[in-house]
């Protein structure tokens, strides 16, 4: 605890400031995520439909991903990450307000934007807001923070639908009830922008020391030029792309081996993660508080482990450490799909998904430290790519699997796909320290 104390002594007070607005923010959107499926089909929807909804959130990410990342160049930062915040309210807010068919993909379509966004931007302002000796903390910090906020929110969600239900006179399941839960996770949003508007942010960060990043839009040029000759025409378009883009054209290989794990997650993840308050309300009969409490307490205890991600990274290196613990998860994740019994099945997840993400901000800062100061919203914004690639699809895979088959094939598929990125990691990357 006094280890903690000195680290959190040692951020900035825009650092801290961050910390706090993630807080407020993630604390709000953990109501969202704990009943966005059972609001969907409370509302009288079908899984189908909740599968396209998941879909859309994901496909307007990914097709306005490019405009996005060009746009946190002009806008800055900060400024992004109070959009992303607005876009988000925008569309919790239209879902509680107006719950018809057209108006619920629209504001699907709201939050993929500002997911993106937050996701492009959070990462390189943390980068500007920490240095070499509090970056590994402030990353695991904003983790255990989100994770740890998180479920506090799922615990506080249960008492609070149950509350709106009675103040209403309506079941604490019903539609108008999530409705009203929305309402006020779209307030809570809104509150968490004043302390990330007192966050002054820093100037751009020097360049990293290594001879990659060192190089100039000139040596870039004339990679262009003489590595790549089997461009041909392209060449010349190549050079008309942004600076921050032909920064991260010049390691293609590090760029692809940092995509290709993620990419595999989001598959897997897709096909089942979002369901699983699905999976545990139909298989054992959870209701909303006793939800609320599982999710509570995964994410709490998930919160909590990535604080010791750091010193499992100082003894075995970054992504060691990421290998190592994802794939501790695998076979956990196939116990909870086999268990029978309540607290076995439980006891699995909680394993789970301490083991599986524990290590997940590691690999965020493995891949700033690898990429220059301006290119680094690029970089993020990839890696977000590649961790929603596989929403595009496996929902709607997902949902009709679940609806003739259940959630067993999904667990088979998870699992596999979680493997595989744990042997690309360590393919990749177990030899660096």
């Amino acid at each position: 605890m006094h280890h903690v104390i000195e680290r959190w002594r040692a951020l900035e007070t825009g650092a801290r400031r961050y910390l706090l607005h993630l807080a407020i923010l993630t604390l709000s959107l953990s109501f969202v995520a704990l009943y966005y499926n059972l609001a969907v089909l409370a509302l009288g929807y079908s899984r189908g439909f909740l599968g396209i909804l998941q879909t859309v959130t994901q496909a307007v990410a990914a097709l306005l991903s490019l405009p996005l990342w060009l746009g946190v160049q002009r806008l800055g930062l900060r400024t992004a990450i109070a959009v992303s915040v607005a876009l988000y309210a925008a569309g919790i807010l239209l879902f509680a307000a107006f719950p018809q068919a057209a108006l619920l993909v629209c504001s699907a379509a709201l939050m993929g934007m500002a997911s993106v966004l937050m996701q492009v931007t959070a990462a390189p302002l943390m980068m500007r807001l920490s240095d070499d000796a509090t970056r590994d903390y402030l990353f695991s910090a904003s983790a255990a923070v989100a994770i740890g906020l998180s479920g506090v929110g799922n615990l506080s969600a249960g008492f609070l639908a149950d509350a709106l239900g009675r103040a209403l006179g309506v079941p604490a399941d019903s539609g108008v009830t999530y409705r009203a839960v929305f309402a006020i996770a779209g307030v809570g949003v809104l509150a968490s922008l004043p302390p990330l508007l007192l966050i002054c942010e820093p100037g751009r960060a020097p360049a990293l020391s290594s001879p990659e990043s060192a190089a100039t839009p000139t040596d870039a040029d004339a990679l262009f030029d003489g590595a790549l000759p089997w461009l041909g025409c392209a060449r010349q378009w190549l050079k008309r792309l942004p600076a921050p883009l032909r920064a991260l054209l010049r390691r293609p290989a590090l760029v692809a081996k940092l995509l290709l794990p993620p990419f595999l997650i989001s598959w897997g993840a897709a096909l089942l993660i979002p369901y699983l308050n699905l999976y545990f309300h139909e298989r054992f009969g959870l209701d909303n508080r006793a939800l609320g409490a599982l999710f509570a307490g995964f994410d709490i205890a998930t919160g909590l482990a990535s604080l010791t991600g750091p010193a499992l990274a100082a003894r075995l290196g970054k992504m060691r450490t990421v290998a190592v613990t994802r794939a501790i998860g695998v076979p956990l994740l196939l116990i909870l799909g086999a268990a029978s019994d309540l607290w076995l099945a439980i006891a699995a997840a909680l394993a789970r998904v301490v083991a599986f993400n524990m290590a997940a901000p590691l690999y965020d800062a493995y891949a700033m430290e690898q990429t220059e100061e301006s290119a680094r919203p690029f970089m993020i914004g990839l890696l977000g790519a590649a961790y929603s690639a596989g929403f595009l699809v496996a929902p709607l895979i997902s949902t009709f699997v679940q609806e003739r088959y259940g959630f067993g094939p999904l667990f088979a598929a998870t699992a596999t796909l979680y493997a595989l990125s744990v042997v690309v990691t360590w393919w990749f990357f177990g030899k660096e320290r």
